[in-house]
């Protein structure tokens, strides 16, 4: 056990809670342990996660050897909280069980209504009033024509939750086998009974077994003969024959139409069975439908936990997927305004860059031109230098022939005074 966390023997004892209830909580050996878990082993290994025989095996085997299954006292001690209830849940529960019983006896009044009234007529008998129209979905034919219907075995449907596990029902072949035995059971109980005091009128109707006895006409017999039998025939019980009779009835209703009945429901009407049983004093089947009716109980409280269980897990995953689902909207908020953001930098980058290329590529022409306008300011420069030159050198020549010029004459005028000197000297 010390190898088997805790939160998965919860899920075991959950699992395999309803699989030994009763008499299987007195199992011990592991040999029958072995072979009820291999009976139930495909729902096992859908609602215990990594399944194993043999892990499981130890375990359960270990909580029959405390009691566990047979205690809740003893549960709640190895399991703390696991029993307390919701009362927000519990309400909520309640009124979907009660709406769901009241529209199943809407639908069986209906039937039951319709079914008197045509054997009436088949009697001779005339209604008191026309008969409500009969149908699941409230009313589409007419009740006369349903009860024409009704030996052609036609099915009657009623809405069921789809999503909520409330109301609680059983799988529907389960509902069906235990109201068609408890119908068959009871007719056999009726027929022992008339078989008993009534002789004559089984004879007079050819009712010769009880599957003969149709349960509803069973139950009209009785209750037109019970103020007339002998006072020992019937047990004194906390409810009037009548009434039971009429419960009675819908039991037949609700097997031959197929209509679907919560959970609570079946209980009662193998509850009611039982109450019959016990006014006909019929100790044998009295006790089979009581043995029924505690198996039934506890199999619907453990259906009821295991789903309060259910709704527990889906509304804490709910909660932690919402958190969850929190977490991954701020990411991907975070995760738009970085792409934005990234982007937008990107853009920004792919700008500088090409900034950056107009720039090189526009200034490179920008020198090639002032290149070349020096080039061609140099070639002027040039050009007016040599110009200068020739002007200077034009000027040097022309100053200097002025000069030589000047020299010309002087010498031409110099010579003659100083040949005139010389001679005046001489």
């Amino acid at each position: 056990m010390t190898k088997v966390p805790v939160s998965e023997q919860r899920q075991i004892f959950l699992a395999c809670r309803a699989i030994f209830s009763g008499k299987n909580a007195d199992l011990r050996k592991a040999k029958a342990i072995r072979t009820r878990l291999k009976d139930h082993e495909g729902s096992l290994r859908t609602l215990i996660p990594n399944y194993g025989l043999t892990r499981v095996l130890s375990v359960v085997k270990l909580f029959l050897e405390k009691g566990l299954f047979q205690s809740r006292a003893k549960a709640e001690m190895q399991f703390p909280g696991l029993f307390e209830p919701c009362p927000v849940r519990q309400t909520q529960h309640a009124v979907l069980e009660k709406e769901a019983s009241q529209s199943t006896n809407k639908v069986l009044e209906g039937i039951s209504s319709a079914y008197e009234t045509e054997r009436g007529k088949e009697e001779g008998e005339v209604p008191a009033e026309t008969p409500a129209i009969v149908s699941v979905d409230a009313a589409h034919a007419p009740a006369e024509k349903q009860e024409q219907e009704d030996d052609s075995d036609q099915t009657l449907t009623t809405e069921r939750p789809v999503a909520s596990l409330f109301p609680l029902y059983l799988p529907y072949h389960a509902q069906h086998q235990i109201l068609t035995t408890v119908q068959q059971v009871l007719e056999e109980c009726i027929f022992d009974f008339m078989k008993k005091w009534l002789p004559v009128e089984l004879e007079s109707r050819g009712w010769d077994c009880a599957a003969a006895v149709e349960l509803t006409k069973g139950t009209r017999l009785l209750a037109k003969w019970a103020s007339r039998l002998p006072e020992d025939a019937l047990r004194p019980a906390d409810l009037k024959l009548d009434s039971i009779l009429l419960t009675v009835v819908k039991i037949r209703h609700t097997a031959v139409h197929r209509l679907p009945t919560t959970a609570p429901g079946v209980c009662d009407f193998v509850a009611i069975a039982q109450k019959l049983t016990e006014n006909l004093r019929d100790p044998i089947r009295t006790s089979q439908f009581e043995d029924l009716h505690r198996d039934l109980q506890d199999k619907i409280k453990i259906l009821e936990f295991n789903k309060d269980v259910l709704e527990e897990n889906q509304a804490r995953e709910l909660r932690r997927i919402e958190a969850e689902r929190e977490q991954l909207n701020q990411r991907e908020e975070t995760l738009r305004a970085k792409t934005i953001e990234d982007d937008g930098e990107n853009k920004l980058m792919m700008g500088l860059l090409l900034q950056e290329t107009m720039e090189q590529i526009f200034k490179t022409g920008a020198v090639e031109s002032e290149t070349g306008r020096v080039w061609y300011s140099t070639a002027d420069e040039a050009v007016c230098l040599s110009d200068l030159v020739l002007g200077l050198l034009r000027g040097e020549l022309a100053e200097r022939a002025t000069a030589l010029g000047f020299w010309m004459i002087g010498i031409f005028c110099f010579v003659p005074v100083f040949a005139w000197v010389l001679s005046v000297i001489v």
